[in-house]
């Protein structure tokens, strides 16, 4: 059965009810025998809309069975376009000191992803709608977000890249939760993507550069404040099971300067079906007040990842992070663990329970989430 465009325009806006932001699995770089993310996605720091490899990854290794084409196969896109989008739900409880016990309901992610390819040049285009507008009776427009929109020049899945636009500036893990401190506490949580220009170098399955220059959205203010830089390099080793990696990235805000250095470390162990992923970063900032002292900062992430059987995996995450080593009180630890299953190609359930500690409270989160993907 071939859909018309009509057709297709109506199941994008049926999608489109609310805005979040979509992240890469960085469980599957090893665990599926693909040694890099851009194995299975367009972007070349992985994340976003996947391709025709992806998409038969997506049914082949990671779900159950079923077909990852678009649509399930039921209209195949022109050759220069691929489109594909992201819808999550969620349910669940949030028990905090302050507030008692909490039911949650509410729409996690929708987004429609479109990418135009026109030989080396490609223009990528991430639509929504955001979840908030400031004024009190907003236009309609006011609820419309783009928060990826880029044009890259590529030749090839190897070598040389650049791209301008709205993204992420490629740095460390990107897990999937923006919660996580590496993702909260450094400049990527959910609408912060940055406006910029990155490039960068994929050496096959051995090793990738990327460097990147950005400014906070000018547009909606979004994210830690001012311009920045960031760099990221991994090397991957020991048969294509294992990476380690470096970074930097610099922040320039209007009244302080932040400076991160940081590392990653990725293991498969496929004797055990267990994936290792490591985080590790050290800032410091300085403050524009007269006789104040530089702040140092620290984040750590380690996750544990357990692939039971096709389709189904078990996640323990563990983070730490302390917004000034020097003081007591800053800092915070949190302990995740999440069992995650792809009955089929487009389809995910998972079950999450979270506790945090920050400040002598402690917070504990259960949730129950749907995802489908087009």
């Amino acid at each position: 059965m071939r859909l018309g465009v009509l057709r297709i325009l109506l199941i994008c806006a049926a999608v489109m009810i609310f805005a979040g932001t979509a992240s890469a699995y960085p469980q599957f770089q090893f665990s599926t025998d693909n040694a890099r993310c851009t194995m299975c996605h367009f972007s070349p720091s992985g994340g976003g809309l996947v391709n025709a490899w992806g998409r038969e990854e997506a049914a082949d290794t990671i779900s159950r069975g079923g077909d990852g084409a678009f649509l399930g196969g039921a209209w195949e896109p022109p050759e220069w376009l691929a489109l594909g989008a992201d819808l999550r739900a969620a349910t669940g409880v949030k028990d905090t000191p302050a507030e008692g016990i909490d039911t949650l309901l509410f729409p996690m992610q929708a987004d429609v992803y479109s990418r135009a390819e026109f030989g080396p040049v490609a223009l990528t285009l991430t639509l929504g709608l955001r979840k908030q507008a400031r004024d009190r009776n907003p236009p309609p427009l006011a609820y419309v977000a783009s928060r990826e929109h880029y044009l890259m020049y590529q030749p090839e899945p190897s070598g040389l890249y650049v791209r301008a636009g709205r993204f992420y500036a490629p740095y460390g893990l990107r897990q999937v939760d923006h919660t996580n401190y590496i993702r909260r506490d450094l400049g990527f949580y959910t609408d912060e993507q940055t406006y910029g220009v990155s490039g960068g170098y994929l050496k096959d399955n051995e090793w990738e550069l990327h460097l990147s220059a950005f400014i906070r959205d000018p547009l909606f203010s979004v994210g830690p404040a001012g311009s920045g830089l960031a760099a990221m390099y991994e090397k991957r080793f020991h048969d294509d099971a294992a990476a380690w990696g470096v970074q930097s990235k610099v922040q320039l805000g209007p009244d302080s300067q932040t400076y991160w250095a940081g590392s990653t470390f990725k293991y498969w162990m496929p004797s055990l079906d267990l994936l290792l992923l490591s985080e590790l970063d050290i800032g410091v900032q300085r403050v524009d007040t007269p006789n104040a002292d530089p702040i140092a900062k620290g984040i750590a992430h380690v996750n544990l990842t357990h692939f039971i059987t096709t389709g189904l995996m078990l996640g323990t995450t563990l983070e730490a992070k302390h917004g000034d080593l020097t003081l007591r009180g800053k800092d915070a630890e949190a302990a995740t663990v999440s069992l995650q299953y792809f009955p089929r190609a487009h389809y995910e359930v998972m079950v999450l329970a979270k506790a945090e500690r920050t400040r002598n409270t402690s917070d504990l989160l259960s949730l129950l989430m749907f995802h489908y993907y087009l």
